[in-house]
């Protein structure tokens, strides 16, 4: 389920970023993401289960979140004409903090699952442990790895033409002017 959960993810990055180099450096970025998560459950002595492979799972859709935040604003400070080792220093450090932030609250809702005791205890703890720990290996897989990834795998002279974000939304426009004029009823 999780290999397939993966390759579903590549898959509808790709379809939505059209571009095969950044679609690659996140594919390359998720197993890393989740040898990573391996390693944390091996020094604090979890061990493969169902509970941990469903926190792996589940963590799995979350692991690219960061992984395409970061990329994503490189790729635009990039096509604005930054040099490549500029625009990978730049964009890293613009979304870091907004990154780590939205990484500590998502860790900070499933750490008190840890703490339950009894039988829900016995039970949910690994998978609490698992989600925390694969956040916070895709935190440091964004704020070092991709920014490695992209220095490896984009072309260093050549700025990149204006390319579209992926799938262009027609008529969101016209769309987005009549919900902002009847507000009320959207509300």
């Amino acid at each position: 389920t999780l290999l397939i959960g993966i390759l579903l993810a590549v898959f509808v990055l790709y379809i939505f970023l059209r571009r095969i180099g950044t679609t690659l450096v996140i594919s390359i970025a998720i197993p890393v993401s989740i040898i990573a998560t391996f390693n944390l459950l091996y020094f604090n002595h979890l061990t493969l289960n169902i509970m941990t492979l469903g926190g792996l799972a589940l963590g799995a859709g979350m692991l690219v979140d960061n992984a395409i935040v970061v990329l994503e604003n490189i790729t635009r400070l990039r096509n604005t004409g930054l040099p490549l080792i500029e625009a990978i220093i730049k964009g890293t450090g613009e979304v870091g903090s907004a990154i780590t932030a939205s990484t500590l609250t998502t860790i900070v809702v499933f750490l008190p699952i840890v703490y339950l005791h009894g039988a829900s205890g016995a039970l949910f703890k690994d998978m609490a442990w698992t989600v925390a720990f694969s956040l916070i290996s895709s935190l440091l897989i964004a704020l070092m790895v991709i920014p490695m990834l992209v220095s490896v795998f984009f072309p260093k002279t050549d700025v990149p033409e204006k390319q579209s974000s992926g799938i262009t939304y027609y008529g969101y426009s016209k769309f987005l002017g009549k919900v902002v004029d009847k507000r009320g009823l959207v509300i």
